[in-house]
Order: structure tokens, then C-alpha cells, then sequence
């Protein structure tokens, strides 16, 4: 089973509109199915190559820098935070 630990979350909408909080769990309720979570928010995982602008790809290279996992939240089809994230096997 995995589950998933988020360790940074670059955010480019006002903490008035939507938290911190809430942007990681859109995150945990769409990485597994990397789709549709609510209110028009889905969660993309980060694949090299795709388009993305100047000001998001300085965070993933540095995400990728760290060797962490990337996923973009987006709503209406622009990123509105970029999360890097680790997968974390759990037992039972």
C-alpha cells in the first residue's frame, strides 16, 4: 500500500482563496487516481518534457534537485501549486 508524505507545496493563489491545508488534501485525494478531486481540481503528476512555464520550472528543478516526487494541482487547467512529494510503502 502506498501512501504518500508531502514535504514542499509552491502555491500561486492567496491563502484567502484556498490553504495550504486544503491544497494537500486535493493532493492526497487525487494522486492515486491523478484526476478530477473537486470543484474543478485535479491533481497531474509531473512527467519531464511537458509544458509548463519559466516560473514553475524553477521550482521542479529544484524539487528534482532534491529528488523529490512532483505533482501539479490544477484548476481550469492552469497550475495553481506545484507539491513535492515522497511515496512511503507501508507494510501490514
Amino acid at each position: 500500500m502506498k501512501k504518500y508524505k508531502v514535504l514542499d507545496i509552491f502555491s500561486y493563489i492567496s491563502k484567502n482563496v484556498i490553504d495550504l491545508k486544503q491544497l494537500e488534501d486535493i493532493f492526497h485525494n487525487g494522486i492515486d487516481d491523478a484526476g478530477y478531486v473537486a470543484n474543478d481540481y485535479y491533481v497531474e503528476r509531473y512527467v519531464q518534457d511537458c509544458k509548463i512555464d519559466k516560473n514553475i520550472m524553477m521550482v521542479v528543478c529544484d524539487l528534482e534537485n532534491e529528488r523529490k516526487n512532483i505533482a501539479f494541482i490544477k484548476k481550469c487547467e492552469k497550475v495553481i501549486a506545484v507539491v513535492g512529494y515522497r511515496e512511503i510503502t507501508i507494510n501490514l
